[in-house]
């Protein structure tokens, strides 16, 4: 495959929690991620229904060697910042990776 790498990870969220989870990734961490050689996305997706909500977080890579430089010599462990524990009710302990083979977006 040529294309990029996405590295999928799951969770749950209070509802009420949601913003603040977002704010508080754009404002801690995200741009140590933006920081990393190969980084080309990250989007959170959160279910409409449900509480706490499932969400998951998808971040796109240029290859496998840019995602051991985010998450070391295990890529598929979990990297979970202390400060951003609080905001899960439950994660999964592993991520899962896809190849993209098709992304079309409106210029």
């Amino acid at each position: 495959m040529t294309g990029a790498v996405v590295r999928k990870w799951e969770a749950r969220v209070g509802r009420d929690d949601v913003e603040a989870w977002v704010e508080t990734y754009r404002a801690r961490v995200l741009d140590q991620v933006r920081a990393i050689d190969g980084f080309r996305a990250v989007e959170f997706l959160v279910a409409r229904e449900g509480d706490p909500a499932a969400v998951t977080v998808l971040t796109t890579w240029d290859d496998m060697g840019s995602v051991r430089a985010f998450a070391g010599d295990d890529p598929a462990r979990t990297v979970l910042p202390d400060f951003m524990v609080r905001f899960f009710t439950s994660h999964d302990a592993r991520a899962t990776f896809y190849d993209q083979v098709l992304l079309e977006t409106t210029p």
